[in-house]
């Protein structure tokens, strides 16, 4: 049978988005329902490749309009388009056109397009039907995945105040912190500046019922990357990644950290130690970011080591 699976196609201009069509027996299409793949965001399935794959349709899209600017090295989270794939449909976030856009995995054919008030620049998330994404506008939005028809939405931030960012107007608190489904929970980050407030939340899948909200998060008194003690706390810049008991939020320019994920409260932020909180995964007791593998349960640097990819077996990097 003829199967197509969406990945990014390798140019310079990360522009464009190809299909390729595999040949293979297998009667399961494969899904790549959040970033990365899983909560854990270790970019690792067991399903194998066919020897040979058919280029099957090319879908041309404007260049990417970044949140920050190139010479803004660790924070190049929105650098290129990143699509996701659920029950044979290829799900793709734009920053520019300020919309999510549904294509049929074997055509390339439009489905639906639904768009927020502000752009978006994270992959959604899929599941039980469902498509999670968040905005600039600083809201959680539920779509119906075959129809893209708003299930419900949820504000992550106090109130929808409005600021210029990136030549726009965009929601004061944008949401930042990518959505990550979990255990049948989705959780995301609104607020990067925290001397303005981070909301943190976990809300249930299927309706948006709020379980927690971490609020207080931008006002801890920490020991600052300079060494000295001061108020702030983590700027969520980056996607969330979810495993076990923990919820580790993306830092940015900063290290990550972790919350409880079942009750929200936080376990550790460590800014003093330095290094780079985006991109973040998690394999087995580690957490891995760009620059170092730290403990799981503390935060604490273990080793330097590049960004790759993550299985029960080992890590791997470049």
């Amino acid at each position: 049978m003829i199967r197509c699976f969406a990945v990014r196609h390798a140019v310079v201009s990360a522009t464009a988005l190809v299909a390729l069509c595999l040949i293979t027996t297998d009667l399961v299409a494969w899904d790549w329902p959040q970033w990365r793949y899983d909560a854990g965001r270790t970019a690792v399935v067991t399903n194998r490749l066919p020897a040979e794959m058919h280029l099957q349709w090319i879908l041309d899209l404007p260049a990417p309009k970044t949140a920050w600017p190139a010479s803004q090295e660790k924070l190049q989270f929105d650098a290129c388009y990143e699509p996701v794939v659920f029950d044979k449909t290829i799900f793709v976030p734009s920053m520019n056109a300020d919309s999510v856009t549904a294509y049929d995995i074997a055509t390339g054919g439009e489905k639906w397009r639904f768009y927020a008030d502000a752009p978006v620049r994270f992959a959604p998330a899929c599941a039980g039907g469902k498509v999670y994404f968040v905005s600039d506008d600083g809201i959680l939005y539920c779509l119906e995945a075959a129809t893209g028809r708003l299930a419900w939405k949820v504000r992550g931030a106090p109130d929808d105040r409005k600021v210029l960012g990136n030549d726009r107007l965009v929601g004061m608190w944008p949401a930042r912190g990518g959505p990550v489904l979990y255990g049948g929970t989705v959780y995301f980050a609104a607020g990067i500046w925290p001397f303005m407030g981070v909301f943190i939340h976990a809300l249930d899948a299927e309706t948006g019922r709020v379980i927690w909200t971490n609020s207080g998060s931008g006002a801890q008194w920490l020991l600052q990357p300079h060494m000295s003690p001061a108020f702030g706390g983590i700027a969520p810049q980056g996607y969330l990644a979810a495993s076990g008991d923990s919820l580790v939020v993306s830092g940015g320019r900063n290290v990550p950290g972790a919350l409880d994920r079942r009750s929200g409260r936080w376990l550790y932020f460590n800014p003093s130690e330095r290094g780079t909180g985006c991109p973040v995964a998690i394999a087995q007791s580690c957490v891995f970011s760009p620059d170092r593998v730290s403990e799981l349960s503390s935060g604490r640097m273990m080793q330097a080591f590049p960004w790759g990819a993550y299985t029960p077996e080992g890590a791997y990097g470049m």
